[in-house]
């Protein structure tokens, strides 16, 4: 099978943030919310939207040391999904944990290693087959470079993921 799509997916809405810090320590919790404007059609191998809203609440905390370039990145998330009204099915809740740690290179250019875990915590409602909660978890490579004519408002990242296993799940790079 092959299919391939183009287009603009879901849009997430990020309606709360607070964010804080203790010296070195930074802090961030969020609610985002992605709402289901992705083409989907239920007769397309490959969509581009989920159909359905999701609701993520989010933690995440850093710890950048300066003096040793030295940065470690924890954030945990907990996701409601809505049902997707053509399928009749709705997605369990899913738990998700991503973690990085950067060495600084330089002022604006660093190079790390960066992991994840994603479980699906609750059964989905409408699958015939049962309620498949996926499981997966990977890790990989990571850099990030700030340019200095962004002031340090204006980031690339780019990050590799190999799972290393995946329950119930696509398994990819």
């Amino acid at each position: 099978m092959d299919d391939s799509e183009t287009g603009l997916g879901d849009i997430l809405l990020l309606p709360a943030a607070f964010y804080w810090n203790d010296g070195n320590w930074y802090f961030n919790l969020y609610e985002s919310i992605v709402a289901p404007t992705g083409k989907y059609d239920v007769n397309d191998n490959v969509n581009i939207g989920r159909n359905y809203w999701s609701f993520d609440t989010v933690f995440a905390v850093t710890n950048l040391n300066t003096k040793t370039g030295r940065d470690f990145s924890l954030v945990a998330g907990y996701m409601i999904n809505t049902e997707n009204g053509a399928t009749d099915y709705e997605t369990g809740h899913e738990l998700h944990l991503d973690g990085t740690f950067n060495q600084f290179f330089s002022e604006g250019f660093a190079f790390g290693l960066h992991g994840y875990y994603h479980k699906q915590v609750t059964g989905g409602s409408g699958a015939i087959l049962g309620d498949f909660k996926g499981k997966s978890y990977g890790i990989g490579p990571s850099f990030l470079w700030m340019p200095k004519s962004g002031s340090g408002k204006f980031s690339v990242t780019g990050t590799w993921l190999h799972d290393l296993n995946a329950t119930d799940r696509l398994e990819g790079e």
